[in-house]
C-alpha cells in the first residue's frame, strides 16, 4: 500500500494516475477496437478498413477514410461483401462482443500506471 505525507501528495499522485493510466487505456482500447473491428467490416476491397490503420488512437480516434464508408457504416452493402460477418455499425457491434476484454485492458492500463 502506498503512503502519502500529505493530501497534496496522495492528490498529486492520483491525478498522475488518472491521467496516464487514462491516456494509455484510450490509446490502448481504441487500436484494439479497430483490429477487431476488421470481423464486422465490409471489404470488397480491403481499402476501407485499411484506411483506418493511421487513426488517432493515442486520443482514442479510429477514422476509416473512403468515400463510401459513411453508407456502408449506416446502411451496410452487400451481403457478404467480402466478409460474411459484415454488419452496419460494426464498431457497436465489436465492443458489444469484446465490451468485457476492453474493460480488462483499462482497467490493466491503468494499474500500471499505479505501478509507474
Amino acid at each position: 500500500m502506498k503512503k502519502f505525507n500529505s493530501f497534496e501528495e496522495a492528490f498529486k499522485w492520483t491525478k498522475k494516475v488518472i491521467e496516464n493510466g487514462c491516456i494509455s487505456a484510450e490509446e490502448i482500447v481504441a487500436e484494439q477496437i479497430y483490429k477487431d473491428s476488421n470481423e464486422f467490416t465490409y471489404r470488397e476491397t480491403g481499402a476501407m478498413y485499411q484506411s483506418g490503420a493511421n487513426s488517432n488512437f493515442k486520443n482514442g480516434l479510429i477514422t476509416e477514410r473512403t468515400p463510401y464508408v459513411r453508407r456502408r457504416y449506416y446502411e451496410g452493402g452487400k451481403a457478404g461483401a467480402g466478409n460474411r460477418n459484415a454488419q452496419p455499425r460494426w464498431f457497436e457491434k465489436t465492443v458489444a462482443k469484446y465490451k468485457k476484454d476492453y474493460q480488462n485492458m483499462a482497467v490493466k492500463a491503468i494499474d500500471m500506471a499505479k505501478k509507474g
